[in-house]
């Protein structure tokens, strides 16, 4: 045996071992996952199922608390019991329960549906504690309680519901519910499902062989964690020398845990058939590799090339050396529409379209000095029938049985070209679509752009119409009277009448002042402002006005300076804080607090005041130029226009809001800090 046959022999062995370990540890992997999903979702229908069952009893302790003469009962010791014990039997009966007790607001037994009840003092406290609260004070107000606790290994379960009588606690109506009611369906299903409680003190398992118990006397030997492939972890339990796989969850409300157990018996054998498999078929493959190794110039014989490339779905063409075609498999005689007859009398250029598009690649197959190479090049081939039609090109140099060649593969893109084709008009379509809606939309824009200009323009000119023309009269009736005085030498009546056209002319002044601001140009540097000091200034230029307002300033002193123009900073707070005391005239407390407070490098301040507010809607419409909810005369509407347009200039922002829980409004300044503290 040469020492090539036994390396041969080694690495063929190695790979054997190699994938057959490799193959159980996936198969291993993708069963224990597959297993882990389907527990997972098979624990959650159980979990439904729990809380259906035990939903299905929460109604029972009503019918005892609806019984006709329960309050007598519980409220007359004297009274035969006879009765209830008698419907109680009935109902625990029907509802294959475990008991139904009526008890004493201690928890002490009255009636009881069974004749040995067994109760005692453990019972009666778990009960009657879930009838006080945190406290530890007695609620009465609960409705349906649960219980639950174990003894000797077995859970009980209790429903509960308190009865009151004018407020006060006269008795408890209890129900003891069967859980092994829960377990049938899993035993029916061949489940094995295990139920503990907050103590990992398990009470109820669904396997016919291995009980709660004895899980809890004996314990769960060699509990493991393996952690998948898709970083998921899973957990393992050793009960009675068997592997089972292990799902648990939690119910919160009953401090439950629900174990589904999968066991791994039957996974670990289809492993190992699993492995066996691939021992089997690896050990054949590469026999076969081996033999395919041993006989590959024969197997490269032109019959047997033929035979390999007739059943692709690709259209092949094999070419002799002078490019033409010696064989073409079924599927490219159905591209090109050829018999078995016409390939003996084509060469390779002729498959192609002689138009422009395949100029080069046709130069290269005529040109037998060289061998082509070519890989997925878009080319037109046409058929028999003239018909062109889209093809992806491959050409290979190819050797077989002593002689040299080419293998040429086509495959038919017509379908995608037409999907292209289509997709680019739909898209071009899209576009002209987007096109004219945005079109559509900018014309709209405009128009709506231009109305509002023209309902902007149309306020202005209805204010200062409504503000000019009451001083114009008022000064032309004053000039008129004056006339009168003048020729009858009234000189006080006239003095009088020329100071009163006097303050209409300082009121038209004051007017086109505020025109002016409200075109006033964004100013070219800010400065670091004190709002300490803005705020001081205006106070003493206000003092008559906010005589009779309590005022609160909170400003902390390591607040930073602000970013803004000291003036137009100063004719903000003159017009808020002027606003708030006319906005306050007639509030009976009347309070305004100013705060100011740093975040993030913006200095936000709140001026807020106990006035008349305004309404939502007037809300929205609050800083819009020439809008006033002031009568005629008392003013253009262009305050808080203006002191937002400062605000804007300032790179700042003013926002107003009703408060939420008094009268009154707050208006939130915000600022850049400036970077020179105090």
């Amino acid at each position: 045996m040469s020492n090539k046959f036994k390396i041969i022999i080694s690495v063929i062995l190695c790979s054997v071992i190699v994938t057959t370990f490799t193959v159980r540890e996936i198969c291993k992997d993708w069963l224990l996952d597959s297993s882990r999903e389907q527990a997972e979702n098979q624990l959650l229908t159980y979990v439904v199922d729990i809380r259906r069952v035990l939903a299905s009893y929460k109604y029972l302790p009503y019918l005892i608390a609806e019984q006709d003469n329960i309050t007598a009962v519980l409220t007359n010791p004297g009274i035969s019991t006879t009765k209830i014990k008698r419907a109680l039997t009935q109902f625990d009966k029907a509802a294959n329960t475990k008991g139904w007790y009526l008890l004493k607001p201690d928890g002490s037994l009255l009636v009881s549906s069974r004749h040995n009840a067994n109760w005692d003092v453990k019972k009666a406290s778990n009960i009657t504690a879930n009838l006080h609260n945190e406290s530890g004070k007695l609620d009465n107000d609960k409705g349906v309680l649960t219980s639950s606790y174990i003894a000797n290994g077995t859970a009980n379960y209790y429903l509960s519901l308190p009865i009151n009588r004018n407020g006060k606690l006269i008795g408890i109506a209890a129900v003891e519910v069967d859980l092994t009611a829960l377990s049938e369906p899993w035993l029916t299903a061949n489940e094995f499902i295990l139920i503990s409680n907050a103590k990992n003190q398990f009470f109820l398992s669904s396997h016919p062989q291995i009980s709660a118990t004895e899980i809890n006397t004996l314990g769960t030997a060699g509990i493991a964690t393996r952690k998948l492939s898709n970083d998921a972890n899973i957990a393992n339990w050793k009960i009675h020398n068997s592997d089972y796989q292990v799902q648990q969850v939690q119910l919160d409300d009953l401090q439950w845990h629900i174990y589904y157990l999968t066991p791994l018996s039957n996974l670990y054998k289809t492993v190992d058939i699993a492995g066996f498999i691939t021992t089997i078929l690896m050990s054949l493959l590469l026999s076969i590799l081996l033999y395919r190794h041993e006989r590959r110039q024969k197997l490269y014989s032109h019959a047997a090339l033929k035979q390999m490339i007739a059943g692709t779905n690709v259209g092949l063409v094999l070419l002799n050396d002078d490019r033409s075609i010696s064989y073409i498999n079924p599927t490219a005689m159905h591209y090109f529409g050829l018999t078995n007859d016409d390939d003996n009398r084509l060469y390779a250029s002729q498959l192609l379209s002689q138009q422009h598009d395949n100029k080069n690649i046709i130069e290269q197959l005529n040109d037998l000095s060289v061998v082509p190479t070519l890989t997925g090049i878009e080319v037109f081939a046409h058929n028999h029938q003239g018909h062109r039609f889209p093809a992806l090109l491959s050409i290979t140099p190819l050797t077989w049985s002593q002689q040299r060649g080419s293998l040429m593969t086509f495959v038919d893109i017509s379908k995608r070209k037409r999907a292209e084709l289509a997709l680019s008009q739909a898209n071009a379509q899209l576009e002209t679509r987007v096109q004219e809606t945005a079109a559509k939309l900018y014309t709209a824009q405009e128009e709506l752009l231009l109305s509002s200009k023209m309902a902007a323009l149309g306020r202005m000119s209805s204010a200062i119409n409504h503000e000019l023309n009451q001083p114009l009269t008022g000064i032309r009736t004053l000039l008129s009277s004056n006339m009168l005085f003048l020729e009858q030498g009234n000189t006080k009546v006239l003095r009088s009448n020329m100071a009163l056209i006097d303050k209409l002319v300082a009121r038209m002044l004051s007017m086109t002042a505020q025109l002016k601001v409200f075109a006033f140009n964004r100013p070219e540097r800010l400065i670091a402002t004190s709002i300490t000091d803005i705020l001081t200034d205006v106070f003493t230029l206000q003092e008559s006005k906010l005589a009779n307002i309590d005022i609160k300033i909170d400003v902390p002193n390591s607040l930073p300076q602000v970013l803004a123009e000291p003036h137009r900073l100063h004719q903000v707070f003159a017009n808020l804080i002027s606003n708030a005391a006319v906005a306050m005239q007639h509030t009976s407390q009347p309070q305004l607090c100013i705060n100011a407070s740093l975040i993030k490098g913006i200095i936000y301040i709140k001026v807020t005041d106990n006035g008349s507010g305004v309404d939502d809607d007037a809300l929205a419409h609050l800083f819009e130029p020439f809008y006033t909810s002031k009568k005629i005369g008392e003013g253009l509407g262009l305050g808080l226009s203006i002191t937002a347009n400062i605000m804007r200039d300032m790179q700042g922002e003013i926002t107003a809001n009703n408060n939420p829980h008094q009268a009154g409004m707050t208006f939130t300044l915000t600022l850049q800090a400036s970077r020179h503290n105090k």
